[in-house]
């Protein structure tokens, strides 16, 4: 200011930019203070949330972290096995390995890893080709290896090596296939036993609690839930897996030596309907199909029991009375009746024991068709046997409202009506067992993963269909026609067999084929008290011989033979007849001899003069040993059975040893080791 109160220019611009400054100053705290409350407020609410978080919300964020990330790997259930009545396995589970080659992590070069697995496992050349050329992670170099080999090659391998697990099945022996089936892809039952028993075999899968990492890869977190597989129920059948074999066996070579299309053997028990063995051969490769189930067909004169067994309960035949059998020839209506052998008369037995296609059609004349029918129908043809597993056909009976005047006398030879072969041998078990029906079984009990008892499928009886008096004639008939009629070559040496053959023509598109025919043979021993019934029927046989006395008799005598020098099998021995004795087969050339065929005979009647035409050894019941040395198992036992030896197998492979030495003088039915 000066003197005279007034401020110079200088002065006021001065003044006047100090209070810009400091309202400048002013407003920029301000703003930072401003600034400082935000960031102070956000950092707050932040940490309020993150709080909120941390200790209200977590567990809700931690469940949907889980929900997001976690997954449950299915833990596959072991299967069931399946065991045949002594307990033999004949399909158990069998874990399979995939191989993978880390190929970044092998410690050796990817060509040495190869080799190592290659000595182990079969290893494709495409398989080489993509680990020699993988650019890293794994690649597969080979599948279905089994828990021996994958500990070979981990120890051969070591770092680098991964192996998969998968379900695979195991069936050790060749026997029984196609009833017991097959396992899908997918480890379900895809066939035979293993589909129609599947939900006692399955079991129930477990499951383990998984998490994915950020690359979705999964593991298993510390303390997961794990939720394990139950295994699934073993399964006891009625087979005997000895018996399947013998009967497989015997089958497959008479379906060899014959020429024939197929055929069905079956042994049961007739006392509590148990199927001891059901085997069933086609030649057209139909694999998954048991004829002796599924395929009916006209059984020829191996129904004629049944008439008899009709006539007996109504009481209009006696077994003695004489019937005149025209010769062998006998017309009704259109229609010719004949038989092989033409006789003037015959007794009823004799009707049965010869096989008259004339006597049977004049006695059905005295049944009414109703009748007849009911006495068909009660002993289970046309129907289903209710066996409860495996496709099953019920064969045809027609109502007898449309039978013909033919019909009758057709349905007593066994025509105009088709069988299984089960119902067929589930009938010959109601007469041998006393007349009664029996459901057939094929399961006999389930048992859980520990051995522990679940379910016992007992005997199961349907209907009495005859009285026991009626059943005893009956089989006395059926002995006469093993001892001296059309089965004397099923007869044998230590067995009273009852049965009876039949040779039926074979129909094809609906015509009888000229020259075309099935032969099969039914019975049961011991005829006095039956403990085993068995058929045998071979399908279109070729070479001329076609008669069920001469083709399907002998294989039953083998089957017979076989399953008591079998080892292992346990046979009753009321099934041994003291006074038989070995008659040589006299069938003639056409047939052709069988090396030691010897039929039964449980008379000194039915024996007499046979033996005399046997060899110093067959007359001795000795036989010699043959060197096995270098067969196979099943080559070195099959002839040993075909002897009438018992065999005790106590190596592996081929025969390295055998005791007695050869040469060595056995007597039949003694056992041989072999190492």
């Amino acid at each position: 200011m000066t003197r005279f109160g007034i401020h110079s220019t200088t002065q006021l611009e001065g003044a006047a930019g100090d209070a810009q400054e400091a309202a400048l100053a002013r407003t920029q705290r301000l703003r930072h203070r401003a600034l400082g409350v935000a960031f102070t407020v956000v950092a707050l609410a932040y940490a309020v949330r993150l709080g909120d978080l941390q200790i209200l919300e977590s567990e809700a964020h931690r469940a949907r972290q889980v929900a997001q990330s976690a997954e449950w790997e299915l833990l596959p259930a072991v299967r069931g096995r399946i065991l045949d009545r002594r307990g033999r396995v004949l399909a158990a589970p069998d874990t399979r390995y995939q191989v993978f080659l880390a190929v970044d992590e092998l410690r050796v070069d990817r060509t040495e890893a190869i080799d190592a697995v290659a000595s182990v496992v079969p290893v494709a050349s495409e398989r080489r080709r993509a680990v020699a050329g993988a650019a890293g992670g794994w690649s597969l170099v080979a599948s279905d290896v089994s828990d021996e080999e994958r500990v070979r090659l981990q120890r051969t391998i070591g770092r680098g090596i991964y192996f998969e697990s998968r379900s695979a099945r195991e069936y050790p022996r060749s026997m029984g296939r196609r009833l017991i089936g097959a396992v899908g892809s997918d480890g379900r039952g895809g066939t035979g036993l293993e589909a129609d028993l599947d939900g006692w075999l399955v079991g129930e899968a477990g499951r383990a609690e998984v998490r994915l990492d950020g690359h979705r890869n999964a593991y298993r977190p510390p303390g997961g839930q794990v939720v394990e597989a139950v295994p699934g129920h073993d399964v006891v059948l009625t087979l005997d897996a000895e018996l399947q074999r013998i009967a497989e066996n015997e089958l497959a070579r008479a379906i060899a030596k014959t020429g024939a299309s197929g055929g069905d053997i079956v042994l049961l028990d007739p006392r509590t309907g148990e199927i001891l063995a059901l085997a069933s051969e086609r030649t057209d490769g139909a694999v998954d199909q048991i004829s002796g189930l599924s395929d009916p067909y006209e059984p020829g004169s191996t129904l004629k029991p049944f008439l008899l067994a009709s006539l007996l309960s109504e009481g209009v035949v006696d077994l003695d009375e004489i019937v005149d059998v025209e010769d062998g020839r006998l017309r009704i209506g259109s229609r010719v009746i004949s038989d092989v052998h033409g006789y003037d008369t015959l007794s009823v037995r004799g009707v049965i024991s010869k096989s008259s296609n004339v006597g049977a059609a004049k006695l059905s004349a005295r049944l009414t068709p109703s009748v007849q029918h009911r006495y068909l129908r009660d002993f289970g043809f046309g129907m289903r046997t209710q066996l409860g597993y495996l496709s099953e056909s019920p064969g045809r009976l027609s109502r007898p409202e449309t039978w013909t005047s033919l019909s009758p006398a057709s349905h007593a030879i066994g025509y105009e009506i088709s069988t299984t072969s089960l119902q067929l041998a589930i009938g010959y078990g109601a007469i041998a067992n006393g007349g009664v029906l029996m459901r057939p079984r094929l399961v006999r009990e389930i048992r859980d993963p520990l051995g522990r008892l679940v379910q016992r499928f007992d005997p199961s009886p349907v209907r009495r269909v005859i009285s026991e008096e009626v059943a005893a004639e009956v089989r006395g008939v059926l002995e006469e026609v093993v001892r001296e009629g059309t089965g004397t070559l099923a007869s044998m040496a230590r067995f009273a067999v009852a049965g009876k053959t039949g040779t039926a023509r074979l129909a094809v598109n609906g015509r009888y084929a000229p020259g075309r025919y099935r032969a099969s043979f039914v019975g049961f021993a011991p005829a006095d008290d039956p403990r085993l019934v068995i058929l045998t029927r071979i399908e279109d046989p070729k070479g001329g011989v076609y008669y069920g006395g001469a083709i399907a008799a002998p294989t039953s005598q083998a089957t017979l033979r076989a399953a008591l020098a079998a080892d292992g099998v346990q046979v009753d021995p009321r099934l041994v007849v003291s006074n038989a004795r070995p008659r040589p087969w006299t069938g003639g050339p056409a047939v052709g001899t069988p090396d030691g065929a010897v039929v039964f005979a449980s008379s000194e009647t039915g024996a007499a003069g046979a033996a005399d035409g046997g060899t110093d050894i067959g007359r001795r019941g000795v036989v010699a040993l043959p060197d096995l040395l270098g067969l196979s198992a099943r080559s070195a036992v099959g002839r040993l059975h075909a002897l009438g030896l018992r065999v005790e197998w106590r190596g592996q492979g081929r025969v390295a040893g055998q005791s007695p030495a050869p040469g060595s003088e056995l007597s039949r039915g003694a056992t041989v080791v072999l190492r």
